[in-house]
């Protein structure tokens, strides 16, 4: 992987070091929700946060930031509307209580340029609450689901690979088979998120296409567990992420895999995978109506500069801005034969900035707030030079995870220990504890291909 911009910080990204406009100074006790926070009375080096600017959407960030400033310097948040604004500053209603909208299409793409027959998509108004779900509660530890994760994620493979097979073959898809792996991948999210979450950064030597769907099939179950979705939804949202871009098998390969720009034809093809994936399910009778929403619309934008049919947010259902900010992400932090992947804080960075225009406002902060910015899976660097693999996520800390520490601080390779970060927040671990940098999958000769937790060869087991 090409490395980070270096500076004189030790390894971070420039941007996350560029001088900021100066807001108003405020002390940390007089701050609310809704405000934006520019600039901290001490660098952002050495904070939790990952980005230069934070929104404070979640009383949890006032509490971080008292931990580590006295004052800050508030500016209004670059980007977003005044209705996101004006929400923020009210009570924060439960995460189950954001909305399910039903499809928002029943047309069908014509021939020409995906233009639409039948009725116009449905407008529907920008926050509709839903009914309380579930609240799922962690059913055993990580490394004790990794087994099972394992094994379901090896099904939902194979399940993926055979339907790209008969795509590209034009035979029937076996729609069946992708929900019955679907439910699996399902069961091990709600037991513990943590296990699959760990098992879509594993390397392997499927497609692209492969990969990908499995990954933001994970993501999303994941992110609509959080959002306490009930499980026949979590099936049908892993079920839009696995094969949303079914319609792309129809892209030549020197196409998709192409280095540098594309020319107006062959962008003409890409854009056309989302009719083609639409096309594929109809044809195969395919009975879930937020799965062909997905597979059409999870490259509409609510500025409404998406394709294949320019529909603006409130035009958007709920589950295509979810699988749109979920393969966004995915794909930005993975490796692609035209671009190298970026880090968690890289790919935060970008949804942040194209809130509102590319991403729903709500849904890709109430994504990277669950994702959080050290995903389980993601190899890191501590201040004491010890490198590590995040296990599971904290839930009050998200920037404390857990982790397996794998070398000393001169990077030779030690006996595995997990460790819990958030110890230094009690003074049970030292500041050395803390997160300097993520680094790419081997480093330092650690490697998620080298660790099978739970299994009997597993020093972790």
């Amino acid at each position: 992987m090409k490395p980070l911009n270096k500076n004189a910080t030790g390894g971070a990204p420039d941007w996350l070091n560029r001088a900021p406009k100066r807001g108003v100074r405020t002390p940390v006790g007089q701050l609310k929700m809704g405000m934006f926070v520019a600039e901290l009375d001490r660098p952002w080096m050495g904070t939790p946060f990952l980005t230069q600017g934070v929104l404070i959407d979640h009383p949890d960030i006032i509490s971080t930031l008292a931990e580590y400033c006295q004052y800050v310097f508030v500016t209004e948040a670059p980007g977003l509307s005044k209705h996101r604004r004006e929400t923020l500053v009210k009570p924060i209603p439960s995460l189950a209580q954001r909305a399910s909208r039903p499809v928002a299409f029943s047309a069908r793409p014509s021939a020409l340029g995906g233009q639409t027959e039948g009725r116009k998509p449905i407008k529907k108004k920008a926050s509709i609450q839903k009914k309380q779900g579930p609240h799922y509660q962690t059913q055993l530890p990580a490394e004790e689901e990794h087994p099972a994760a394992r094994k379901a994620y090896a099904q939902a493979k194979q399940a993926l690979e055979n339907i790209v097979i008969a795509a590209q073959y034009g035979s029937k898809l076996d729609i069946e088979s992708a929900e019955s792996v679907v439910r699996v991948c399902r069961e091990s999210v709600v037991r513990n998120p943590n296990a699959l979450l760990w098992m879509s950064r594993t390397k392997h030597d499927s497609a692209y296409i492969v990969k990908h769907g499995l990954s933001v099939a994970i993501l999303a179950m994941v992110f609509g567990r959080n959002l306490n979705f009930t499980e026949p939804e979590l099936d049908v949202l892993g079920l839009c992420g696995l094969l949303h871009d079914i319609g792309k098998v129809k892209i030549p390969a020197n196409v998709q895999n192409k280095r540098g720009s594309l020319s107006s034809d062959e962008l003409r093809l890409i854009k056309q995978h989302t009719i083609d994936g639409y096309k594929m399910l109809r044809d195969n009778k395919a009975q879930i109506a937020k799965l062909i929403d997905v597979t059409l619309n999870h490259h509409e934008r609510p500025d409404g500069k998406g394709y294949p049919r320019n529909l603006k947010g409130h035009e958007i259902s709920d589950y295509a801005k979810i699988i749109a900010v979920v393969e966004a992400f995915d794909a930005m932090t993975s490796d692609r034969s035209y671009a190298e992947a970026k880090g968690p804080g890289d790919a935060h960075k970008e949804v942040y900035e194209n809130l509102g225009k590319q991403f729903d406002e709500e849904y890709a902060l109430q994504f990277m707030q669950a994702i959080g910015p050290y995903p389980p899976g993601t190899v890191l660097e501590l201040r004491n030079g010890m490198v590590g693999i995040v296990l599971t996520a904290h839930p009050k800390f998200r920037h404390l995870p857990t982790v397996i520490l794998s070398t000393d601080a001169d990077k030779q390779a030690i006996d595995d220990k997990i460790t819990d970060l958030s110890l230094t927040d009690s003074g049970k671990l030292d500041k050395g504890f803390l997160i300097k940098r993520t680094l790419p999958d081997g480093s330092f000769g650690v490697s998620l291909e080298n660790y099978k937790l739970g299994s009997s060869d597993s020093s972790l087991a």
